[in-house]
């Protein structure tokens, strides 16, 4: 009898640490954070939701789980109460599987290191392919501002043209990565949230390149849905 309810036992315990289907488990650590809140939250509607929270208290070790439809950018905010700086919040694609977060209090947000994603990992790529052309026209905003100071037209004109040449590189870039990387939901996003604004033809072409998969996704709905409105409204 003893080992029967000792197999009953084992077979519970065995389900209970099953993972969950679409399950994500993130994990991580605040090193330097004795006392505090960390949030897991996503956006809807351009609106920040919180959907889990934790009480920090001596252990800054952390632990969420979440069943997530579809790769989709999830945020892990910390508030602090009487803080005198903003602490941030790290952006990160949740997706089924294990998920790494670990980061300092001091700058929450910059170094934080984010591992197990690979919708995460291509989007880092991203980051740092697109910050060329970000530090680029950071540094034309810098002289056009100086050039108007002085009243320089003729420069503020040159400038403003380097600018339109950058933007153009940029969104260009931008469809190339999401082309090569159709097989994720990094690509539907990064047309929805990098270069919404840009000629329809390319958010087309990015979205016929995209895996069935993808399609069903949760951008990658979204992104059908803002083409086809945005050709309504275009009567394109």
């Amino acid at each position: 009898m003893k080992k029967i309810l000792l197999h009953l036992l084992s077979g519970i315990v065995l389900i209970s640490c099953t993972p969950k289907e679409n399950e994500m488990r993130l994990s991580g650590y605040v090193k330097g954070m004795k006392e505090g809140t960390l949030l897991l939250q996503k956006t809807e509607n351009s609106i920040f939701k919180t959907v889990d929270s934790m009480v920090v208290k001596g252990d800054a070790h952390f632990y969420f789980s979440e069943i997530i439809s579809s790769p989709e950018l999830y945020f892990l905010s910390l508030k602090i109460q009487n803080i005198d700086k903003e602490v941030g919040a790290i952006p990160f694609f949740a997706e089924a599987g294990d998920i790494s977060i670990n980061t300092k209090l001091d700058n929450f947000l910059g170094n934080a290191v984010i591992k197990g994603s690979k919708n995460q990992k291509k989007y880092t790529q991203y980051k740092k392919l697109i910050k060329r052309y970000t530090d680029k026209n950071r540094s034309l905003t810098g002289q056009l501002i100086e050039a108007a100071k002085k009243k320089n037209m003729r420069v503020v004109d040159s400038i403003d043209q380097q600018q339109k040449r950058v933007l153009t590189s940029s969104y260009l870039a931008t469809v190339n990565y999401a082309l090569n990387n159709k097989e994720y939901e990094i690509a539907p996003f990064l047309a929805l949230s990098e270069i919404y604004n840009a000629n329809t033809k390319y958010l087309d072409t990015i979205y016929k390149s995209l895996s069935p998969r993808v399609k069903e996704s949760t951008y990658g709905v979204a992104l059908k849905d803002f083409i086809s409105q945005t050709k309504s409204e275009n009567n394109l």
